[in-house]
């Protein structure tokens, strides 16, 4: 079954790279992709030039490394007591 095309058209936005090689990412784009303070943008460099970004979606030792950061309940394992059971396969 051939895909569908997106609903959404496509839409040209610019910004301006700074001397440090910073660019402000502009509000139409930081909405269109979910960013928020702290996301993360994982860039792919095409092969005759260009580059292809997306927002990068949390894998999971970052939420181990969240969960770790903050406090605990009582009882609850941080990652590295998960990865020393699973070691000793004791749960």
């Amino acid at each position: 079954m051939p895909s569908r095309p997106s609903s959404i058209p496509a839409t040209t936005i610019e910004a301006t790279v700074t001397s440090k090689g910073q660019v402000t990412l502009p509000k139409a784009l930081r909405n269109h992709l979910g960013l928020k303070t702290g996301s993360r943008i994982r860039f792919t460099l095409q092969p005759k030039g260009g580059f292809k970004g997306e927002r990068v979606k949390l894998e999971l030792e970052d939420l181990w490394r969240f969960a770790d950061e903050g406090p605990r309940p009582e009882g609850v394992m941080s990652f590295e007591e998960m990865n020393q059971a699973k070691a000793r396969r004791v749960w």
